[in-house]
């Protein structure tokens, strides 16, 4: 059959079922725009996971009156205990400075002396940043008499660690289910739409037309609809994601937006769904007619 015979009824189906044509591109659309907010809402709940992990650290403050000679010996010490990465010092003059950039007053305005203790700031390799493992660090820093107290953000750890395996797992679900949705939604969309050309269909089929003579220029159809339907769907999410970014995103986290190889997955995702929800529906017709 000659190429240009199947673009010209694929015109004239577009043409005769304009509604139809619309509402499946609207669908498919909205499938892709649903996929890449989820998608988006992943990489970026993953992403603030592992901001607020790499901010773990060990203070640990030491006893007033500590010799330069005994930080030194102590830091070597430490930095000898398994999953320290490296070792801080901060004095009480830098701690009165860090406290001054936290909250915008100078200590010394609040008291009449710094009574903020110098430290030891203590960075760990991520594989080492979980409550159990800091806990053992924690059991051989307090060997040390200089050292008089240990801290570190429990409570982020385990928001993290309580957390972490129900995100993978939500993900998952939630990737399955959108996914299994959208094929569902857009064949059923379609198949309605190539019910309403039945009496087109039958037509074809008594002046001698053969199955792929029928099924090319709805394949054509869905394959316009998922293009069309998926790029307008990108338009969106860009708009909506831009906003978004400019609005919510800070110095501590930065708001990711999909980029060019992930726009383009969801391209070939939309238009492959129309394109196979258009084929496999026009089978199912054509077997039961």
């Amino acid at each position: 059959m000659n190429p240009s015979y199947y673009f010209t009824e694929f015109i004239r189906y577009l043409k005769t079922a304009k509604s139809a044509v619309i509402s499946s591109t609207i669908v498919i659309a909205l499938a892709v725009l649903l996929l890449g907010i989820y998608l988006t809402i992943s990489i970026n709940s993953v992403k603030l996971l592992k901001l607020i992990r790499d901010k773990v650290e060990i203070d640990a403050y030491l006893h007033d009156g500590i010799q330069p000679g005994d930080v030194s010996k102590l830091t070597s010490s430490i930095k000898t205990i398994g999953g320290v990465k490296n070792v801080t010092f901060v004095s009480k003059e830098e701690a009165a400075k860090i406290f001054a950039q936290e909250f915008g007053q100078d200590i010394l305005e609040v008291f009449d002396y710094n009574p903020l203790p110098s430290s030891l700031k203590i960075n760990l390799y991520d594989e080492y940043k979980t409550i159990e493992r800091i806990e053992k660090i924690k059991q051989e820093l307090q060997k040390n008499p200089e050292i008089a107290d240990i801290v570190y953000a429990q409570k982020n750890l385990e928001i993290i660690e309580r957390n972490s395996q129900s995100l993978v797992f939500l993900n998952l679900s939630l990737l399955i289910i959108i996914t299994f949705s959208s094929v569902f939604l857009i064949g059923n969309t379609i198949r309605l739409m190539i019910v309403a050309k039945k009496d087109t269909i039958e037509i074809m089929k008594l002046i001698g037309a053969t199955k792929e003579t029928i099924r090319t220029p709805f394949i054509m159809e869905g394959f316009f609809q998922g293009l069309v339907g998926s790029l307008l769907a990108v338009i969106l999410l860009q708009i909506f994601l831009g906003y978004f970014y400019a609005t919510y995103t800070n110095n501590d986290f930065n708001f990711s937006i999909m980029d060019t190889k992930f726009l383009i997955l969801l391209v070939i995702f939309g238009t492959l769904l129309g394109t196979l929800g258009s084929a496999i529906s026009i089978r199912r017709f054509l077997k039961i007619a």
